[in-house]
């Protein structure tokens, strides 16, 4: 349930049964309550979370409020925790701040492993890499003068390397522009949603590698930088 002050959709809220079978997460986003019953006994429901446990950041609103109308599942009388059971109304809640949203271009640097015989830099999905990898390509050979890139995707994170000599990116948000050089095997930049992305000034020997969260999909692709611009400012992003 959407709890930020001055939200448009704050107080709404929506949810998912969870599952073994379908095999469903969900995400909870900064500034949301969350809330969940079990729907059968020996009920195993797993928190992975961004920052460890704080009691004193923690709160509580009433689960049964008729101002919420949450539609919990009809399984009988729900086994409810005393803390649970006193917990506020939202009337008298006043919602909370949530900072500014972070950079959605985030530099990243990789440990290397390796001994006298050479170096090894190992990338994982939910370690290093944070998203589950469906795609891998390189571009390599490009051309002197050449640039390449001039597009955002509307859903699509990547994760983009120079394995072998180095180039410039240029990345845009829509409101500000920013250079990252990637010029060591163990530098890397993640690329979230939204992003404008150029890539200029290519060493001859330059192999830029980049791991996506999706497989090839044109219709994710914004193409022109007026549309891209016309995208965030709707508050697309």
């Amino acid at each position: 349930m959407d709890i930020r002050k001055g939200s448009p959709t704050y107080g709404m809220w929506v949810g998912e049964e969870l599952t073994a079978e379908n095999r469903k997460m969900m995400w909870i986003p900064e500034g949301f309550a969350h809330g969940f019953i079990a729907l059968e006994d020996d009920t195993h429901f797993l928190y992975k979370t961004t920052d460890v446990y704080s009691k004193e950041s923690e709160g509580s609103l009433a689960w049964d409020d008729p101002d919420l109308s949450i539609q919990w599942p009809g399984i009988g009388e729900p086994n409810v925790s005393e803390k649970d059971r006193k917990a506020p109304a939202f009337k008298d809640f006043e919602g909370v701040d949530v900072p500014a949203a972070k950079s959605d271009v985030v530099p990243l640097q990789f440990r290397v492993i390796g001994d006298e015989r050479g170096s090894l830099i190992s990338l994982e999905c939910a370690d290093n890499v944070p998203f589950i990898i469906k795609r891998v390509y390189y571009i390599f050979s490009t051309q002197a003068d050449v640039s390449r890139g001039f597009h955002a995707h509307r859903d699509l994170q990547q994760l983009a390397i120079c394995v072998s000599g180095k180039c410039r990116m240029t990345l845009d948000d829509g409101r500000s522009r920013q250079d990252v050089w990637l010029d060591e095997p163990n530098k890397g930049v993640l690329i979230r949603n939204l992003i404008w992305r150029e890539m200029h000034d290519f060493s001859e020997d330059c192999v830029l590698m980049v791991l996506a969260s999706g497989h090839y999909d044109e219709s994710d692709y914004i193409r022109n930088y007026d549309d891209f611009v016309k995208e965030v400012a709707n508050g697309k992003k």
